[in-house]
């Protein structure tokens, strides 16, 4: 007698399903109610280790134009993901049966995976440390995005650029990228590159700069200093893609920076003629506060650096020395 596809158990469908890329398990969604829910439990466990970047570091580079080539690469360590970590599937309740809500797989393409941008890379021996046994997102002893904040700022390190601008301009600009890079044998030695976002210009606005440094930056709702949104089963969400404290670096809200702004004051004599509407040369230091990268967009690249890896090129791109090394 024939055995249908659905009339095997949820854990043989689950190991069938396992193995396809992510594009492909996304069209498999419509199918029926009960591979929705399957393919809903294997996209969040995706999300949850691509946001931890598996043996992988993000390097942010962020620079004015004329500091293109002395600024060095950031090194980006995990904060955490709002919604993700707070169980939007508690995977100890088993799978869900035909009571799953269309909307929720739409929830996940607003979630934003955070880092911290540090000047010295992260401790390896730290990275490589896993979550104890019985650690399930959503429980009492899984680790939460303000734990894993906390420990990531305790360290007092600050990232900070200054930014000038004459009397005429209204703006500056930043030249900005995201490569995703899996570590090599020594420090400063990466293999397999891949591009988060293009390099892109971020235009940051005289007005902007100035009411950040006020504090005025207006917000609807807010926890922990982003906006809050209700999704599926009125789940919290974080709208953070409508959050005008962050800075994008492309037009689809997939990678944005936030910054705290402080004016540089200088001690000097002002015109004695002027008009009212007239500005005058300011500067701000502006402190790298948080990357934030959509989990999705994000889940999609990790699995495009585990194929480039599966295939290596030979090549290494070693930081400092600018050497380029060839697999002859």
């Amino acid at each position: 007698m024939a055995i249908g596809l659905f009339s095997l158990p949820n854990e043989i469908l689950l190991h069938i399903l396992n193995p396809i890329p992510t594009h492909e398990l996304l069209q498999l969604t419509p199918t029926s109610h009960r591979l929705y829910a399957i393919i809903i439990r294997i996209l969040h466990q995706r999300l949850l280790l691509a946001a931890e970047l598996p043996e992988r570091t993000l390097l942010l580079e962020c620079y004015h134009p004329s500091v293109r080539l002395t600024e060095p690469p950031l090194y980006c360590t995990y904060l955490g993901t709002e919604g993700l970590d707070r169980g939007i599937i508690i995977s100890e309740q088993g799978i869900p049966g035909h009571d799953v809500p269309i909307g929720r797989l739409g929830d996940y393409n607003r979630l934003y995976s955070t880092f911290k941008p540090l000047r010295r890379a992260p401790d390896p021996a730290a990275r490589r440390m896993r979550h104890p046994a019985g650690d399930i997102p959503g429980s009492r002893t899984y680790p939460s995005s303000s734990s894993w904040m906390e420990k990531a700022t305790s360290s007092g390190e600050v990232v900070k650029q200054t930014l000038s601008l004459d009397c005429h301009e209204l703006f500056t600009q930043l030249i900005a990228s995201v490569n995703l890079v899996r570590s090599g044998p020594r420090r400063g030695l990466f293999f397999n590159f891949t591009e988060i976002v293009d390099k892109g210009v971020v235009r940051v606005w005289r007005e902007w700069l100035k009411r950040r440094a006020d504090g005025t930056t207006d917000s609807s709702a807010k926890d922990g200093g982003r906006s809050v949104a209700i999704g599926t089963e009125g789940m919290p969400l974080v709208a953070t893609a409508e959050d005008e404290k962050i800075l994008w670096t492309d037009s689809l809200k997939r990678v944005g920076l936030k910054f705290n702004v402080r004016e540089r004051r200088w001690r000097r004599d002002g015109p004695v003629l002027m008009v009212a509407e007239e500005e005058v040369p300011v500067s701000y230091d502006v402190e790298f506060e948080e990357l934030l990268i959509r989990t999705s967009h994000l889940a999609f690249k990790v699995e495009e650096s585990l194929i480039e890896q599966s295939s290596p090129s030979g090549k290494a791109v070693v930081f400092g020395s600018f050497a380029r090394e060839s697999a002859s």
